[in-house]
This record gives structure tokens, C-alpha cells and sequence, in this order.
């Protein structure tokens, strides 16, 4: 979500909810509620990503800076071979062919090789229910010491922030469910489960409550000729709902990958986020955001970054 990134949803959250509950099952429905309404907020934070206003100074400081690995192009295919290597022997467990299972452990294996010492244009587009439509465009460079900065601004934020190199696991999902959606003569796409994406560290009523109604699915789409990566997707199973108080009929989050010449890796040329549902206070939703990346270019020669600590970049409370 290190990362959401992901959807750059906050990773931890305060929020005030009902105290005085007549029965614990009408607690723990309110309280399943408020987290759904999370989701909105959460939501919001995508488009706030960039709304840095030009007047405010946003800059981390050495000791902030998280600690880091710089590779050059030979260390980042060991690297990138690694990841292959951890999900093959894991889809050896699934049902797929082995053909299918080199199919997705490649891809998948590209998919993040390092954040690279770069720059780029980032848009932010857009929609909803309760707003006006946005657009916003901002440039950034990735710095080599570490940290990504804004052109124009004293701004700079953490590694976690490199929209177009998000980072995925090298097994992002329950590697026993893997089956074959579709295939052509170029394509091949594949679902998997997913699972527990809110993770409950403190064993938290609230969070489990939510965790249990919530059923994920990962699915991704690969070249078959370059065995890459063209698409992931992340995606509500079905339609969550508690009587009376919310329903979450869509939240699907799709990741376009794009083969950068000057980096010699994949990187998120399109991330799309859509959610739709109702819920009390709010009403109707129906949101979605497009975040695309442009003029990604890498400095020569090519250097990676990778965090001492990675985490998933996506849906982290």
C-alpha cells in the first residue's frame, strides 16, 4: 500500500466511532461501517498526493531518509532472477502448466526491479460523485541520495513514493489458486486470491470485521511473446454490504506497465483506481482516479534503489 502508494492510502488511521452500543452486534456493524467509510477518505488521499501547495515547505531530512541499496544494471537482474526464482517454486504448487506457471513467474518477476535514478511527469485525473472533476501535472526526480523531489519546490518524500515503480512481493497472492481467464496468440491472463490485504497486526475487532467481508482477487495480464507484464488488476471478489449502513459495490485498482528503453525495466505507465457503493453519512459514491506517468527517463548509467524494508504498495492502514 512501504508504498500505496497503493493506493497511496494512509497507513495509519484515527477516527472517532460509537462508544455507547446497546448489543456488541450492532457495535461491530457500526464500527464495520466507519472502516467502509475509511475507504472514501482513504480514497482521497490519492488525489492529495500531489496537492502540495507551492507556499509549503515538505522536505525530509537525512535521518529520514529510509535506509537503501544501490545496484547497477548486473546486481538488478540477480535481483530480478531472485524474485523469478521464489514464485516459480511456489506456482509449482498451483494447477497451471508449466508452461503457464513461467508464463506469470516472468512477468511477475519484472514487475519491480528497483526504483531507478530518474524523472518523470506524473497527471492526476479525477471523478466523482461529490466533487468536481481534477487534473494536476508535476515532475519529479528520483535523487540517488534516496529521496524523490518536486520540480519548483523545497518537496521531497521517501522512496515509498515512486508512482510509476511500485512495488509488488515476488508472491503477491495465494500461488494454489492461480487459473487461466483468457489466452491468445499474444496474451495470457491470470487470477489469483488474494489474500488478507488489510492487515491486522494488533488483532483489532474493527479490522477483522472488515477483513472477513472483504474478498480479493489479483489478476494479471501478460505478454506472451516477451513473457512481461502488460496489466495487473486488484479487485473486490464480490459486493460487500451491511444492511442499512453501507455497500461496496466496486473498489478495483488496474496497473498498466510500459517497457522503459532508458531504464531497461517495466515501469506503471497508467495506475486507475475505481470505486463505487453508498454509505451512511456519504451517500452514493462513485469515484475514480487516474494516476499516468510520462517522460519517464533514467540518468546514464543506470542505478537502482531498493528499501532495506519493502512492503506491498497498496490498501495499507
Amino acid at each position: 500500500m512501504h508504498g500505496t502508494n497503493i493506493a497511496y492510502l494512509p497507513k495509519n488511521v484515527i477516527f472517532l466511532g460509537t462508544t455507547h452500543m446497546r448489543t456488541t452486534n450492532i457495535q461491530r456493524s457500526v464500527k464495520t461501517a466507519h472502516l467502509t467509510i475509511l475507504l472514501v477518505f482513504g480514497f482521497a488521499s490519492l488525489v492529495d498526493a500531489d496537492d502540495v501547495d507551492d507556499a509549503q515547505t515538505l522536505q525530509i531530512t537525512e535521518s529520514e531518509v529510509e535506509a537503501f541499496t544501490v545496484m547497477d544494471v548486473t546486481a538488478m537482474r540477480a535481483y530480478r532472477n531472485e524474485r523469478l526464482e521464489t514464485l516459480a517454486d511456489a506456482l509449482t504448487r498451483s494447477n497451471l502448466s508449466a508452461e503457464h506457471q513461467g508464463l506469470v513467474a516472468n512477468a511477475m518477476a519484472k514487475v519491480y526491479v528497483g526504483v531507478p535514478v530518474s524523472s518523470y511527469t506524473h497527471t492526476t485525473r479525477t471523478h466523482s460523485s461529490k466533487e468536481d472533476s481534477t487534473e494536476r501535472t508535476n515532475t519529479y526526480q528520483v535523487r540517488v541520495a534516496g529521496h524523490i523531489q518536486r520540480d519548483n519546490l523545497e518537496y521531497t518524500s521517501s522512496l515509498d513514493d515512486a508512482m510509476p515503480f511500485l512495488y509488488f512481493s515476488p508472491v503477491p497472492f495465494v500461488p494454489e489458486s492461480g487459473k487461466l481467464l483468457d489466452e491468445s496468440d499474444s496474451t495470457a491472463t491470470f487470477r489469483f486470491e488474494l489474500d488478507d490485504l488489510m492487515e491486522n497486526e494488533g488483532n483489532d475487532d474493527m479490522m477483522s470485521e472488515l477483513a472477513e467481508k472483504m474478498k480479493w482477487l489479483f489478476e494479471i495480464q501478460v505478454n506472451t511473446v516477451d513473457q512481461a507484464p502488460e496489466r495487473l488488476t486488484v479487485k473486490l471478489a464480490k459486493t460487500v454490504r451491511q444492511r442499512f449502513l453501507f455497500k461496496l459495490t466496486k473498489f478495483q485498482m488496474d496497473f498498466d506497465y510500459t517497457f522503459i528503453d532508458s531504464c531497461g525495466c517495466y515501469a506503471v505507465s497508467k495506475m486507475s483506481v475505481q470505486m463505487k457503493g453508498s454509505a451512511i453519512v456519504v451517500g452514493r459514491l462513485d469515484e475514480s482516479v487516474e494516476l499516468s506517468s510520462t517522460d519517464i527517463s533514467c540518468e546514464q548509467p543506470v542505478q537502482f534503489l531498493i528499501p532495506d524494508e519493502l512492503e506491498s504498495s497498496f490498501l495499507m492502514f
